[in-house]
């Protein structure tokens, strides 16, 4: 088994021969590239079709639509994190990096954050274009908290951020801070992860219809998640870098805009840019009072073998 240090110096055993020793060579790129394929080819036959690129003249049935597109997320970045992770680490490695997924013991702000954060974030934004009516929505409707904004982050879409986050900050963000800045590893992360939603802007119809590709749209959404990638990583590694925080922080901020979007129909489109603001002014807060660490400590626990054996011994003990 490859150790972090071999990994990335290219030291490693002669038995590790092939795909998996280009991988163990290449980590970060490798599973980049595992993403982006992975995902795209159970896409391709959305992308394909009339509801598309148009290149073949048929429609991808609406159950079979939800079945691929929910799989593209686990055969790009779930599968390119585990695959990349076994030929790293062994079979032992890939058992660390489930073991995440049920890291739970993180303290109480970064669930305060998940359950509060985007929330009160949606609410200023259209609070400043429509003033108390939101508020007043929350008031005569409270129950959706918890039927629309917390069924949201726990069980749909939140399936589909199970499929992602474990690659994105559970392998990516952590193997990139361990060699960069994790303002820099951030950004990459965001960068990639903008880029792996493409299919989403070449649907014209169906289900995930966004008309007629617009790269100004696409390029704004790449600046978007890089943007929020900083606070995403801030709350992952405040968390010790647990896949399960970082899970339900990505489906906070998908759920809290269905939510909003429940309570205020018609959501004024300024609503947006003051969004934007808002993300922009949290990561410049978290860059200039982190100075740039987002809260990265190299003792973390995570993906490495080293601190992912600390975290195990201490629930055991």
């Amino acid at each position: 088994m490859a150790t972090r240090a071999e990994a990335f110096t290219g030291r490693l055993p002669v038995s590790t021969t092939g795909i998996k020793r280009l991988m163990a060579e290449h980590p970060v790129t490798s599973f980049f590239a595992t993403a982006l394929i992975g995902t795209w080819l159970f896409q391709a036959p959305m992308i394909l079709s009339s509801d598309g690129l148009g290149l073949l003249q048929y429609q991808v049935p609406f159950p079979i639509f939800v079945v691929l597109f929910l799989l593209s997320t686990f055969a790009g970045p779930t599968l390119g994190a585990v695959v990349v992770t076994e030929a790293l680490e062994g079979r032992a490695g890939v058992r660390r990096f489930f073991r995440r997924y049920f890291q739970w013991r993180v303290g109480i702000l970064p669930y305060l954050i998940v359950l509060f954060g985007y929330p009160l974030l949606w609410l200023v934004a259209v609070s400043s274009q429509l003033g108390l009516a939101p508020l007043q929505a929350i008031a005569g409707q409270p129950s959706t908290f918890f039927t629309s904004y917390l069924s949201g982050v726990l069980v749909f879409p939140a399936i589909i951020q199970w499929g992602e986050e474990p690659g994105w900050r559970g392998f990516a963000l952590t193997r990139l801070q361990e060699r960069y800045s994790p303002l820099v590893a951030a950004l990459v992360v965001g960068l990639v992860h903008g880029v792996w939603h493409l299919p989403n802007f070449l649907m014209v119809g169906g289900p995930n219809a966004a008309g007629p590709f617009d790269p100004a749209k696409f390029g704004l959404n790449i600046l978007l998640i890089m943007i929020i990638s900083i606070a995403f990583s801030w709350v992952y590694n405040r968390a010790n870098q647990s896949i399960l925080i970082a899970v339900l922080i990505h489906s906070s901020f998908n759920a809290s805009q269905g939510w909003v979007g429940r309570l205020v129909p018609n959501v004024p489109r300024a609503t947006e840019y003051v969004l934007m603001g808002l993300y922009v002014l949290i990561a410049v807060i978290l860059v200039v009072v982190t100075k740039g660490r987002l809260g990265y400590r190299p003792e973390q626990g995570g993906d490495s073998v080293e601190g992912t054996a600390r975290w195990v011994d201490s629930e055991e003990a």
